[in-house]
């Protein structure tokens, strides 16, 4: 019943648990969006139609991953007996960090676990968005001279305008 609710307010941890959640908000929305608008960007930009359909394949592919096997994709990693990442500093003569019972790390962990996990989703988005920019905005930005980064921040960054908001308000939510 309520008794949850009133140990949690009794333990004097309700504001530290309100405030963590806020930081991490705050943080996933800003780099997300920035790696999201930046991914969607670079690969608008490529060439070779292979190379960009695989690569959203790949990027896209870690948002269909349950988080749970990301969770003991994190402990495989950063384990302290048996991780990789403290295996290879065996086996190069360092010193094994205990990075995954250190709470220091953990900000920065589960930050990069969420942007894999969902930068591509976000990035498929800005992506159809900037393919429905009419390619003759790019032709009179070239003949008037204007390099692939001006072409960027006055043509694509403006454009993507609404489908920014429309993801912060999303995210906000």
């Amino acid at each position: 019943g309520l008794d949850n609710f009133k140990f949690l307010i009794k333990s004097g941890t309700l504001w530290t648990i309100t405030r963590n959640t806020l930081l991490y908000n705050i943080v996933f929305i800003i780099t997300g969006n920035i790696l999201e608008v930046t991914v969607a960007i670079l690969i608008s930009r490529m060439i070779t139609k292979i190379y960009k359909k695989t690569l959203q394949a790949v990027m896209f592919l870690p948002y269909f991953v349950s988080s749970v096997i990301l969770g003991v994709l994190a402990y495989n990693l950063f384990g302290y007996d048996h991780g990789l990442i403290n295996s290879f500093l065996t086996k190069i003569g360092a010193e094994k960090l205990d990075i995954y019972n250190t709470p220091k790390y953990w900000p920065i962990i589960i930050t990069i676990t969420y942007l894999i996990k969902n930068v591509g989703y976000g990035m498929i988005i800005y992506l159809s968005a900037i393919t429905g920019i009419n390619e003759e905005y790019y032709e009179a930005a070239q003949i008037d001279g204007a390099n692939i980064f001006q072409q960027v921040r006055f043509i694509t960054l403006p454009l993507l305008k609404p489908t920014f908001i429309t993801l912060l308000i999303y995210s906000m939510g």
